[in-house]
């Protein structure tokens, strides 16, 4: 009992090792994909290095959805083509460890990996989404108040700036405010450094070395005011350029509490006309794509142990193909009904997990017909 206690641990571990190494790999792959797709929109709103590092942290649970099955995949494939490449399955043999333990060990860590999953694609990914579209409006609004060279009308504001880097500091700034009824103000300062205030949906602009010049008003009009300073804090409300409803308005952002309201909404004739999709049918792919996708390292552990060990003692890299292979069927599939649901020809529910049956199925099979190959 020990000594399989001992090699269950040991197999985990070495799968662990390489899971880890092919997980670092897929996500960089995956951020840099995704934020290369994004980066016109990043820049042209005028992206910060905050800013930059705030949509990393938005893209990364997104990409650590799909990095983490395949990740989970490629990484026991290798595991076990490296146990087999040193003879250590023959090892397994002599010592007894069975099929049983051995299979075990890696439903084991994707019980583990499934569990991460659901919890991504339930609780963290929508909201991950949800950020980084509230990030990208934050920015264009920053953007759509000022930019260098122009004169830029935010209600009854008007601000000039000669020059802007992305870090939003300013120079040769001059702001126009007829906010007050009473007084009409004047703003000119050598210097400033913007930054968005969250809470209140302002821009605060920290202003240097300048004046305030009051205009006169209509009942003494020879007297004019000049004020100097050296530090100036000016707020410019920005509720007005977000007014649009920051709440989800497209499935990926909704949580599935609110995915069901909104099929609620559809079946009692609402025409959802204030979302982005307007067919039912999304919203109930997308509940059952998050109560589906996360077993899939579940799966593929069923599905490429006994493919890996089928193809132990033929090409090297035969395992490995033939598991992938698996994946991108498994996905595959996944996109052919998804397509089917979406023209009303399969039912949401049966569409994303169909797959799963089939993958089961399969798995269970290869288990089955392959268990001599697993050391015994």
């Amino acid at each position: 009992m020990r000594i399989a206690r001992t090699l269950s641990v040991y197999v985990m571990r070495e799968a662990l090792l390489y899971c880890a190494l092919t997980f670092v790999v897929i996500t960089l792959v995956l951020l840099t994909q995704n934020v290369m797709r994004r980066l016109d929109t990043l820049v042209t709103v005028g992206m910060t290095g905050a800013d930059f590092v705030a949509a990393l942290l938005c893209i990364l649970p997104i990409a650590l959805s799909y990095a983490i099955p395949l990740a989970f995949l490629i990484g026991m494939l290798l595991a076990i083509r490296r146990l087999a490449s040193d003879g250590e399955l023959l090892a397994f043999r002599a010592s007894g460890f069975g099929p049983t333990a051995f299979l075990s060990s890696f439903l084991v860590l994707g019980l583990g990996a499934t569990a991460l999953s659901m919890w991504l694609l339930g609780s963290v990914e929508h909201q991950a989404r949800r950020d980084l579209v509230e990030l990208v409006e934050r920015m264009a609004a920053r953007g759509a108040v000022v930019e260098a060279g122009k004169f830029r009308h935010t209600g009854s504001q008007t601000i000039f700036v000669e020059d802007r880097d992305r870090e939003g500091t300013l120079r040769g700034v001059m702001i126009y405010d007829q906010s007050s009824p009473d007084v009409a103000l004047r703003i000119f300062a050598a210097r400033g450094q913007m930054a968005f205030d969250e809470a209140t949906r302002a821009m605060q602009i920290e202003l240097e070395n300048g004046e305030i010049h009051v205009e006169p008003q209509s009942d003494a009009p020879e007297r004019y005011e000049r004020m100097r300073f050296e530090s100036f804090s000016y707020r410019i409300d920005l509720r007005h350029l977000l007014s649009r409803q920051l709440g989800p308005v497209r499935p990926k952002q909704m949580s599935v509490p609110e995915l069901e309201r909104v099929l609620e909404r559809a079946e009692q004739g609402d025409p959802l006309l204030d979302l982005d999709e307007k067919d039912p049918r999304e919203y109930a792919l997308e509940i059952h794509r998050r109560r589906a996708l996360p077993f899939a390292p579940l799966l593929f552990a069923g599905l490429g142990v006994p493919i890996a060990l089928a193809s132990e003692h033929r090409r090297r890299h035969l395992g490995l193909f033939l598991g992938l292979l698996s994946a991108f069927a498994y996905y595959g599939l996944g996109s052919a009904t998804e397509s089917l649901a979406l023209s009303d020809r399969l039912d949401p529910a049966i569409a994303l997990w169909l797959p799963n049956i089939v993958a089961a199925a399969v798995a269970l099979a290869l288990i089955l017909r392959g268990r001599d190959r697993i050391p015994s």
